[in-house]
């Protein structure tokens, strides 16, 4: 995790679309067509890239020109799927190495036990 202290709190944001009556049936592609609502096409590159972070310890943020070439996306594309998953916690900038984050569970944990507590089930 990383220490939150170092970020502004409002610096990175995104929009997550709910979908409750929908739900999410445990796919990460899923989840990642909530965060890309406005253009549901940038989850596929998205999901590949968060892929690559898994399989490693990090990504250099060089490695955008050789990632756009494999999925076949623009520079402002790769641009806007970086925004999004580090507006959301699901990935964090360290000495030019983008890595994975668990801010974005943490904060979807948070929620639902701030409403468990508010329904009296905590």
């Amino acid at each position: 995790m990383i220490n939150r202290s170092n970020i502004a709190k409002s610096r990175y944001k995104t929009t997550f679309l709910l979908r409750p009556v929908q739900g999410i049936e445990d796919k990460m592609d899923e989840v990642l067509e909530c965060i890309f609502w406005r253009k549901p096409e940038l989850s596929i590159p998205a999901l590949k890239f968060l892929d690559s972070l898994k399989e490693t310890e990090g990504i250099d943020d060089s490695f955008w020109e050789e990632f756009c070439k494999h999925v076949e996306i623009t520079r402002g594309q790769y641009d806007s799927i970086i925004k999004k998953l580090r507006g959301s916690g699901l990935i964090y900038k360290r000495d030019g190495t983008w890595k994975l984050s668990d801010d974005f569970e943490v904060f979807l944990e948070s929620i639902t036990e701030a409403t468990k507590r508010w329904r009296g089930r905590l």
